[in-house]
């Protein structure tokens, strides 16, 4: 079937399993421009966005002095931004989907939402309830805007070369935090007490909501989808083996374009959600606790910012590698190697720190975030390939509300483990707190291991009868 739309002529194109096409249409066509601008767009909005996530396990020591609001509470907001960032991403991910909000102002109203509003009402707040209106409940909604729309546009744009480009746009929701980490750092003792005044700590905290403001609404201005089961024009959709293209040879892609409830009629679905949980867990204690860790083993503030600074860079860097390498192996091998490789360093990070060795620390810690990060673009990924990039806004949204339950492991029940209370100020058996990270990890990779594997061609016909079939009993009119 052939169309025209503005000065470009397409096709739509089915393949033998059903799966959709639109084939003919450049980037240049729909764009203006190529389709790496988008791309560049929403890393920026990412490095931006991350903000609130990765500069708060050092920005909260100084907030739990300044307010005396205690270190558990604080851990808590953590765990409730979290919760309030993912599962906004499935309602926006709806939005997008039906065409009632376009990209382009998902970001822009996240950026606002998460930046001068939620931020402001943390920079004026000195209830810790009126802080979790601002950082954990706005700062979640607009933050989770902003990821959602910009992590799902890697794959629209480039559904046959999804790899790198996913893992370099996620990246920048780690390594954009590390010059206010450093910042932030600089406000401490070498003993690594938090030094920062009322007012210092209210300043910074209205620059940081400024700059996430202007920069994100500036990215959101470039950001666009691509028409619905867009298809380079270059590659044949029917015979796209011949083209020897490394990421689709090894990752190959969906049978069919699955609504959401198409996905979770698939075993798998369930699977790669609990994975994305227990391994958030993992990465997400490293986030939340090493730089109190570091200050509390008396590492001094300049181990304790480097080595954090150092976790959120690697973290952010190696994304795009994990989408490089998963071209070459796969993307579950890359996830079982990574997850692995992370429990091993987050304990070595234990043992450097209980034995007051800094520079060892540091180096786990890095080499600790390095590993941190690979769950986010490999799942991102690995959701478009099993079930196709048409509907991967809400399909991914869905996965990601996952990490709602790994950031309550990472957060306020680490907090428990730790402690043994739920609220309040108390001491921390750290060791507790990163065998049960450890344990998270090495759970996850296990997970993807038995159970994250591809949907069968059998598995794919059966959820999408048994959803036809759902939709039509639906559609029956009632029987008086």
């Amino acid at each position: 079937m052939g169309a025209t739309t503005g000065q470009a002529n397409y096709e739509v194109v089915t393949n033998a399993t059903g799966r959709v096409f639109r084939v003919g249409e450049t980037p240049r066509d729909v764009l203006g421009h190529g389709r790496w601008v988008p791309i560049m767009a929403a890393w920026l909005a990412m490095c931006l966005a991350g903000l609130l996530e990765y500069t708060w396990g050092a920005l909260n020591p100084s907030l739990s002095a300044v307010h005396h609001w205690g270190p558990a509470p604080v851990f808590w907001a953590f765990s409730f931004f979290v919760i309030f960032e993912s599962f906004v991403q499935i309602f926006t991910g709806w939005l997008r989907n039906h065409g009632i909000l376009s990209v382009r102002w998902a970001v822009i109203i996240g950026g606002f939402v998460c930046g001068i509003i939620g931020y402001g009402i943390l920079a004026e707040s000195t209830s810790i309830w009126v802080a979790y209106i601002g950082y954990a409940v706005l700062g979640g909604i607009g933050a989770g805007m902003v990821y959602s729309s910009c992590i799902n546009i890697v794959a629209k744009w480039y559904p046959e070369k999804k790899g790198w480009r996913t893992g370099f746009v996620n990246g920048g929701w780690a390594y954009g935090a590390v010059p206010f980490i450093l910042v932030i750092g600089g406000f401490s003792t070498g003993a690594g007490v938090p030094v920062m005044s009322a007012g210092s700590l209210k300043t910074y905290i209205w620059v940081q909501a400024i700059i996430m403001t202007v920069g994100i609404t500036l990215a959101g201005l470039f950001m666009k989808d691509p028409p619905k089961n867009w298809w380079p024009k270059e590659i044949d959709p029917l015979n796209w083996q011949k083209y020897g293209i490394r990421d689709l040879r090894n990752n190959p892609p969906a049978l069919r374009h699955y609504n959401g409830g198409e996905m979770w009629r698939t075993p798998q679905a369930k699977w790669i959600g609990i994975q994305y949980a227990l391994y958030i867990g993992c990465s997400l204690f490293g986030v939340a606790y090493y730089y109190s860790f570091a200050t509390a083993m008396g590492l001094g503030s300049i181990a304790a910012a480097v080595g954090f600074a150092g976790f959120s860079l690697a973290d952010g860097i190696f994304r795009p590698v994990y989408g490089y390498i998963s071209e070459f192996i796969g993307r579950r091998r890359t996830m079982i190697y990574a997850y692995s490789g992370n429990v091993a360093f987050q304990l070595l990070a234990l043992w450097a720190g209980e034995e007051h060795n800094a520079p060892l620390f540091v180096i786990c810690a890095v080499v600790s975030g390095g590993l941190s990060g690979a769950n986010f673009p490999m799942t991102a990924a690995m959701v478009a390939d099993y079930y196709g990039e048409t509907n991967n806004a809400i399909n991914y949204g869905s996965i990601y509300a996952f990490k709602a339950l790994g950031g309550s492991f990472a957060g306020g029940i680490a907090a428990l483990i730790m402690t043994g209370t739920l609220y309040g100020t108390a001491s921390f058996h750290w060791a507790y707190g990163f065998f049960f990270g450890a344990a998270l990890g090495a759970l996850a990779a296990l997970t993807v291991a038995f159970f994250c594997k591809p949907p069968t061609q059998p598995q794919m016909e059966r959820a999408f009868r048994v959803s036809a079939d759902e939709e039509a009993q639906k559609a029956k009119p009632a029987i008086a």
